[in-house]
């Protein structure tokens, strides 16, 4: 722990989010969220990924500092371009609810896109919702719903069972078959 504070000061990104880790989780004294926060930020600042996403959300939840939705976004921009799929999960929802800025529905599908390329289940279930009920200048479309709620059944998100059959009951065979192409041809990507 010695080694993280002196490496920290001295400027180490890693050591920085670190010692933010260990002291939001309490690992070496109590819990204290405006330190990690402070640390996450120092290494956010010199690009370190891992900690732009913690800082985003410290700022999106309000956990040692004020919340902030807006900066929340950029921070998860950031480590999205990374190529963290959290961040860019994060940052997807973000931008679907217009918390901390507009509404962009194609910006949301997009990174809901990269977030279920890296794995996050929770993808599945939020593209599988914003096509079955469409966003904004985002048409409903059942067959691609449908799809992706295949993926988050498989991925055992909560409550993608009972949106698969609602939306499977509104298709033709044809379009269930197909979607279900669909899904298995995604399901086959590798992952990014």
């Amino acid at each position: 722990m010695r080694w993280y504070e002196a490496e920290a000061a001295a400027g180490n990104a890693r050591a920085q989010y670190l010692l933010g880790l260990s002291l939001e989780q309490g690992a070496r004294g109590p819990v204290d969220p405006a330190g990690a926060a402070r640390w996450y930020e120092k290494a956010a600042a010199q690009g370190l990924a891992d900690a732009q996403l913690k800082l985003a959300l410290a700022l999106q939840f309000g956990r040692g500092v004020a919340a902030d939705p807006a900066q929340a976004r950029a921070w998860y921009e950031k480590a999205a371009r990374q190529g963290l799929p959290e961040a860019a999960y994060n940052l997807a929802y973000l931008q679907e609810s217009g918390l901390g800025g507009p509404v962009q529905p194609a910006k949301a599908i997009s990174n809901y896109e990269q977030a279920a390329r890296g794995g996050i289940g929770r993808a599945y279930m939020a593209l599988g919702g914003v096509y079955a009920r469409g966003l904004e200048s985002v048409a409903q479309d059942l067959p691609a719903a449908y799809s992706w709620l295949i993926l988050a059944v498989d991925a055992g998100q909560p409550g993608a069972e009972t949106l698969l059959e609602a939306v499977g009951a509104e298709l033709t065979d044809v379009q269930r078959a197909e979607a279900r192409a669909g899904a298995k041809k995604w399901r086959d990507k590798p992952l990014s």
